[in-house]
């Protein structure tokens, strides 16, 4: 008895799907032992036995793996975000604070997001560039309905705003971080200007001073 043509297919789809994975979590893996500048497409194919040749037929370039992983890494941040918050916030500093360290949860996606742009879109594929585009758009969407819900006062164009202020800027901070520096290995000088501080002491005032200006809106 034959099988099915639309199961074998299905079949052979979740294998592609499964291989995909794996090249993807083998780009992750280099990241967390080199960074990203020393990733290459040849080394990813190293990680996971398969020839650059072979690796064409998931991903184009090395942009399209963290592209992918990116995105994975965002919408984890997303269901983070929904599991760690609901209701009508009652205590504006303690949100300020669990948000901070939520994000800090996701040190990686932080990492990629402040790179996105300026590094890796401008030599990923097109047909990847667009998906990120509609998938991080998605992924607003459904934080902008989160923060209504946290804030229910707030109108749409003030939860849109929350939420492209403080995604702007906790891409801007991590890579100045303590946290980030030491991930990375970059020398830290105590006592030069500043000094480098943590992430979450530098957040949450800019948190607080956003949702004050929010509020001004109504």
């Amino acid at each position: 008895m034959k099988e099915d043509v639309g199961f074998i297919r299905a079949r052979g789809e979740e294998k592609k799907e499964i291989r995909r994975q794996q090249i993807v979590d083998a780009a992750a893996s280099l990241y967390a032992e080199v960074g990203y500048d020393k990733v290459t497409f040849s080394k990813i194919g190293k990680k996971v036995s398969f020839s650059r040749l072979n690796l064409y037929n998931y991903y184009q370039c090395k942009e399209d793996n963290f592209l992918t992983l990116l995105l994975q890494d965002r919408w984890n941040t997303l269901e983070d975000a929904k599991n760690s918050f609901s209701g009508a916030v009652t205590d504006r500093d303690a949100f300020c604070r669990a948000w901070a360290e939520m994000l800090l949860r996701h040190q990686r996606m932080m990492a990629l997001f402040s790179i996105a742009n300026t590094v890796i879109l401008k030599d990923a594929s097109s047909e990847v560039h667009k998906r990120f585009r509609l998938e991080i758009s998605q992924i607003s969407g459904e934080l902008i309905k989160l923060v209504q819900e946290l804030f229910p006062a707030f109108t749409p164009e003030q939860a849109t705003l929350f939420v492209t202020c403080e995604s702007s800027y906790a891409m801007t901070l991590y890579p100045a971080s303590l946290e980030y520096k030491k991930r990375m290995h970059i020398e830290i000088f105590k006592d030069v200007g500043s000094g480098t501080k943590d992430f979450v002491s530098l957040y949450v005032p800019f948190l607080k001073v956003t949702l004050n200006g929010l509020d001004t809106m109504g």
